[in-house]
């Protein structure tokens, strides 16, 4: 019988130390020799890509109609200021999807991050952060948008029925929403004949290295633990073994009984059932041609009454017996 090669090796994360602001270097060990390199790539790929965060997706700034334009007072123009709130390190905290917030300075002063008004369920992570720099009689009024997503969502995402559907004065944004912004790794030999894995990564503030790492192995493990139940028969988990699906989520869309445009939306990208529908994050449906905020706005409702929400993970979906 062989043995793995990896079963002598326990893994964990030795150490987390933070070198210089927001810049960590998290050490896993020990680690089967070859074992580095695989890991050290694997994570590096999702950690700047898979893990989600929080980002400004829409502004709108008083005076300014549109982004190719200077306001009255303010150093920057519109076009600098967006780019300084793409760069914002904020995070909604808990189960809270969006927030609008409001900020409002008058010059001559620094406009920060810390002046903005948020509620609980936002952060700032560097509060001294500059978005805007005001002169004398300068002044500046904003409203944001932050939501929850993953990855790079450029603005031209955006259907022209949601662009139709933004508030007025409202400017869409490129959303980086990735809260890890660098990583690299290096790999040495212990003593034991294993391997050392020290991954060095740059956040944004907002999420705590540990836990990027957590994240990043949940990831890569749900999607190769298919091929490990691929075993022997007598292995295999059967119908009876897996976890019961709630019977509402095998009911049709139809059911929802939605407008004709938000339900031709959905058939056209096959979404067929609740179970189907429930799995989309709200940053995805926005996403589908011709289903805007107000079409988002009306399925989150009627899920509502019927205690469903967006963005749920559900195991073993589709079962078996649901006819696609």
């Amino acid at each position: 019988m062989h043995t793995c090669p990896t079963e002598a090796y326990k893994p964990q994360i030795g150490s987390v130390t933070e070198v210089k602001n927001n810049h960590f270097k998290v050490v896993l060990e020990p680690l089967a020799v070859g074992f580095g390199h695989v890991m050290g790539n694997a994570l590096r790929r999702i950690l700047l890509s898979s893990i989600p965060g929080s980002a400004v997706t829409e502004a709108q700034l008083e005076g300014a109609l549109h982004e190719y334009c200077t306001i009255e007072g303010v150093q920057e123009d519109v076009v600098e200021i967006l780019l300084n709130l793409k760069k914002l390190a904020i995070s909604l905290q808990d189960e809270t999807e969006e927030a609008y917030l409001t900020i409002t300075k008058a010059g001559p002063s620094k406009l920060l991050a810390k002046d903005l008004e948020v509620s609980g369920n936002v952060k700032v992570s560097d509060p001294n952060y500059v978005i805007a720099n005001l002169n004398e009689g300068g002044k500046l009024n904003m409203s944001l948008k932050v939501t929850k997503g993953r990855g790079f969502v450029p603005s031209t995402v955006y259907t022209q029925a949601a662009v139709e559907e933004l508030l007025v004065g409202y400017i869409p944004l490129d959303a980086a929403y990735n809260p890890i912004l660098d990583v690299s790794f290096t790999v040495s030999a212990l003593d034991d004949n294993s391997e050392k894995l020290e991954i060095y990564m740059r956040t944004k503030g907002t999420i705590k290295p540990e836990v990027a790492i957590e994240l990043a192995m949940t990831y890569f493990y749900e999607q190769i633990a298919v091929f490990v139940d691929l075993k022997a028969p007598l292995g295999r988990k059967s119908a009876q073994d897996a976890p019961e699906i709630d019977p509402l989520l095998l009911r049709p869309v139809e059911d929802l009984e939605l407008t004709v445009r938000s339900a031709n939306c959905l058939k056209a990208q096959n979404i067929r059932y609740l179970g189907d529908l429930v799995q989309f994050p709200e940053s995805d449906l926005m996403r589908i041609p011709n289903l805007g905020r107000k079409s988002l706005n009306e399925i989150k409702a009627v899920l509502a009454e019927r205690g469903l929400s967006l963005g749920v993970r559900i195991d073993n979906w589709p079962p078996e017996q649901l006819s696609k």
